[in-house]
């Protein structure tokens, strides 16, 4: 899929999502082959496909970028023919659920 709005940023030893008009940048991390631990200031999302889990991890996140980011994921997906993930903003990893009351 051939998009203007958003690319892979090339020689990344991971995906990184960039959107071209403003340079925001999200991270992919495949959540069971590499090690990764949210930044705390980051807005995260999670997707479970057939193979995997996936997190999305802003870059330098601030409110304004939501309609970035979820247009960034969308992108991903259909780029790489994972249109059946499913999304949450729920870490799937116990370690880092947060404890409800």
């Amino acid at each position: 899929m051939l998009s203007l709005t958003y690319f892979l940023l090339p020689g990344q030893t991971r995906d990184v999502i960039v959107h071209g008009e403003t340079g925001v940048k999200v991270n992919v991390f495949r959540i069971e082959k590499e090690q990764f631990v949210p930044l705390i200031d980051e807005l995260h999302v999670f997707g479970r496909n057939t193979r995997e889990w996936i997190a999305f991890e802003t870059a330098g996140w601030d409110d304004k970028k939501l309609d970035i980011m979820s247009g960034a994921i969308l992108w991903y997906t259909e780029y790489k023919d994972c249109k059946d993930m499913q999304l949450t903003f729920t870490d799937p990893r116990e370690m880092y659920r947060v404890a409800s009351n």
